[in-house]
């Protein structure tokens, strides 16, 4: 059960950290939680842990959490916003994949240690990074979309929860698969690819579900003027 336990303890350090960046840097602050969500995403995911005895990456709160903070971004601050932060964390991604691999071309010093264990990271990365990047795109756009319409119809402060729970839960289905065909087909047997599907949506559902307080509690402060001298940078 330990994975279990740590695994709610995580989600919980996740969730509040996002809450403090916006509380110390605003807007800014979220935005920046996008950019350095997906790059540690990126790598979380290349590690594959059982829970329940079913097999799953981690990463998965994580992607849970930049969802929220684009959530909280299109609500407040509106859709050109929220886009503007989702092509941020794409950016991120590339310039980690880019920089990364030219690193490891540098020919390492014969007392270096590090080398073989950045090879292990970084040389999978491509690959995991390409269909993260593709699914991250596809679905961030669609649940910013999805969010917006919804938004149209439940607009008061109130129906927050209806947003998040439906932009999320419907953009996760075509995040998660594109990402799973791209990084895992061909590499595991289809059998452990279909499964670490069905898991990593299920803990994004849930990520998704307990999340939300999170994002009303944002923006209680927002309301309550705790941000708006952060956002207008004094």
């Amino acid at each position: 059960m330990f994975n279990e336990l740590f695994g709610v303890f995580t989600f919980v350090v996740t969730f509040l950290l996002l809450v403090i960046m916006y509380r110390m840097f605003g807007k800014q602050g979220l935005i920046a939680w996008i950019a350095i969500g997906t790059i540690i995403a990126n790598i979380q995911v290349l590690k594959t842990v059982d829970l329940f005895s079913i097999s799953a990456t981690l990463g998965n709160v994580m992607f849970a959490s930049i969802y929220l903070a684009t959530d909280i971004l299109n609500d407040i601050y509106g859709r050109k916003v929220a886009k503007r932060a989702v092509w941020i964390g794409f950016s991120s991604t590339l310039v980690m994949i880019i920089v990364m691999q030219m690193s490891l071309h540098f020919i390492p010093s014969t007392i270096d240690t590090s080398q073989h264990a950045l090879a292990t990271i970084f040389n999978v990365v491509p690959r995991i990074a390409l269909g993260s990047v593709i699914a991250y795109i596809i679905g961030q756009h669609l649940d910013v979309f999805i969010f917006s319409m919804i938004k149209k119809v439940f607009s008061s402060d109130k129906t927050f929860i209806v947003r998040a729970y439906g932009s999320t839960i419907i953009s996760n289905i075509i995040d998660t698969a594109l990402f799973v065909t791209i990084a895992f087909i061909g590499s595991m047997p289809n059998g452990a690819v279909f499964e670490i599907f069905i898991t990593t949506y299920l803990l994004k559902v849930i990520s998704t579900i307990f999340n939300v307080p999170f994002g009303y509690w944002a923006k209680s402060m927002y309301r309550k003027g705790k941000i708006q001298k952060l956002d207008e940078g004094y």
